[in-house]
C-alpha cells in the first residue's frame, strides 16, 4: 500500500515538474499589422445618398483614419473601418479560442468612442453571403485625446438585442464563437455628433491570451491519480474487513 502512494505521488511530481517547466503558451494575433491574406478598407453612406466624408490611409507602420457624419438628419450616417481576416471567399476564419483581451495602440482626436465590433461565423444562423448574419460581438471603447493603449477583455464584448431581433435569431443561441473570427469593425460611437470630425490613427490591434491546454492536461492527469489512491485506499480497506470478518480458528 505504502509503495502504491510513493509511485503515485512521484507521478504527480514529475507531472507537475514538466508542468512548471514549459514555457508559457501566450497566443497573438495581429489584426494590424495585416498578414495572412486580410485586407482593410473604409466604407461610407454615399451609395445609399449619405454625405458622410471619410478619408483613409495605411502606410508600413501605421493607418489613419478620419470621418464626418453627413449633417442632414433627414438621411442615415455611418462610417467606418473593417478589416477581413477571413480572405474573403476562401473563408479561412481566425481562431481566437485563448483569446482574452483585444488590445489597440493608436492616437486619437474629436471623439472620446468608439465602436469595437468582432463578426465571428455562426454555423446556426451565418451565410457567408450575408456579412451582417456573422455574429455581431460588440464593445464601446472609450479614448482620450492623444497616443494610448488600451486593452479590452475579450469577456466584455456582447452581442446587442438589435443583432437577435434584426437577423431573427433565437436568443438561445448565445454562443461566441471565437474560434471563427471573420472580421473586426471600427465604427463612431453611439453619440458621435453629425457634421463633426474625428480622426484616429492606428499603429497596432492584437488579439492576446495564454494557452490553457496544458493546465486542463494536468489537471486531467492529477484527477486519474486522485482516482487511483482513493480506488486502491477502497480495495485495501475492503481487504482488511473480510479478513476481520473471518471466524477464528
Amino acid at each position: 500500500m505504502a509503495k502504491t502512494y510513493i509511485i503515485l505521488v512521484a507521478i504527480a511530481a514529475v507531472v507537475l515538474g514538466v508542468y512548471f517547466a514549459l514555457p508559457d503558451r501566450h497566443f497573438a494575433d495581429n489584426v494590424l499589422p495585416l498578414h495572412d491574406g486580410a485586407t482593410v478598407f473604409e466604407y461610407d453612406d454615399k451609395s445609399d445618398g449619405g454625405s458622410s466624408e471619410v478619408t483613409f490611409s495605411l502606410a508600413d507602420s501605421s493607418l489613419s483614419f478620419s470621418c464626418m457624419l453627413g449633417a442632414d438628419t433627414a438621411k442615415s450616417a455611418w462610417c467606418g473601418l473593417l478589416f477581413d481576416l477571413s480572405q474573403g471567399e476562401k473563408a479561412q476564419y481566425r481562431n481566437w479560442t485563448f483569446v482574452d483581451s483585444l488590445i489597440f495602440e493608436l492616437e486619437s482626436s474629436g471623439t472620446d468612442e468608439i465602436l469595437v465590433k468582432v463578426w465571428t461565423f455562426d454555423p446556426d444562423v451565418t451565410d457567408i453571403k450575408k456579412p451582417r448574419t456573422f455574429r455581431l460581438l460588440m464593445k464601446e471603447l472609450p479614448l482620450a485625446k492623444g497616443l494610448q493603449r488600451i486593452a479590452i477583455p475579450f469577456e466584455q464584448f456582447y452581442t446587442p438585442d438589435f443583432w437577435f431581433d434584426d437577423e431573427h435569431v433565437d436568443r438561445t443561441l448565445n454562443r461566441r464563437h471565437q474560434e471563427t473570427v471573420a472580421r473586426v469593425e471600427i465604427a463612431p460611437g453611439w453619440n458621435h455628433p453629425r457634421g463633426k470630425k474625428f480622426s484616429l490613427k492606428f499603429y497596432a490591434i492584437t488579439a492576446q491570451g495564454v494557452s490553457n491546454f496544458a493546465f486542463g492536461v494536468v489537471m486531467f492527469i492529477m484527477l486519474g491519480l486522485m482516482i487511483v489512491a482513493i480506488g486502491r485506499t477502497h480495495s485495501y480497506n475492503k481487504e482488511h474487513e473480510d479478513k476481520s470478518a473471518e471466524p477464528r480458528a
